[in-house]
């Protein structure tokens, strides 16, 4: 689906994306470096966060920047990945490159690890809020454990903790659907 063209930016809207540009591009070209395999395409996913942003009425009201952006973000690389697997170039590139692997890639494992995505995902929302934010931040963010102690305002032993609670919670959710 294609977007609306872009109306002008109010100087207000404008500051604001310069500033969050210069503020969060760097977290962004990293959370993106993790997650693309293709370093030349880091910097298109980072101007498309901020594109999106751009196409949004009224920034001023976006009461948690960081939480928005890389929400945004994460839009962004959904989207990425859905053009790409949607490329016939690109899923003949990736069978010509893995088709050993696909060869050994049988139903029953495909099920199984459906499913196991499934209670993983089940399972982070019935962690307490606080756990799963941690978890979040630690397993799918990047964040170091320091930075997440820091961010959070708490010692890093309770970032450790609930990150153990988390882990030994999830692993045994899992297991039980392999």
């Amino acid at each position: 689906m294609a977007r609306a063209p872009l109306a002008p930016l109010g100087a207000k809207d404008r500051a604001l994306l310069e500033g969050w540009s210069q503020e969060f591009g760097p977290a962004l070209k990293s959370y993106f470096k993790k997650r693309v395999p293709s370093p030349g395409e880091v910097d298109d996913l980072v101007q498309d966060v901020f594109v999106r942003l751009a196409h949004r009425a009224d920034l001023n009201s976006i009461e948690t920047v960081e939480g928005y952006i890389f929400q945004t973000a994460r839009a962004s690389i959904a989207e990425y990945y859905r053009k790409r697997t949607t490329s016939r170039a690109d899923l003949q590139d990736m069978f010509d490159e893995d088709k050993h692997i696909l060869a050994e890639i049988s139903i029953e494992t495909v099920l199984a690890d459906r499913e196991a995505v499934k209670q993983l995902i089940s399972g982070l929302y019935e962690l307490p809020e606080k756990t799963r934010d941690i978890f979040v931040l630690y397993h799918f963010e990047g964040f170091k454990q320091m930075q997440i102690a820091q961010d959070l305002n708490v010692g890093i032993r309770t970032v450790e903790r609930h990150l153990a609670q988390a882990n030994t919670f999830l692993l045994k959710r899992v297991e039980r659907y392999r």
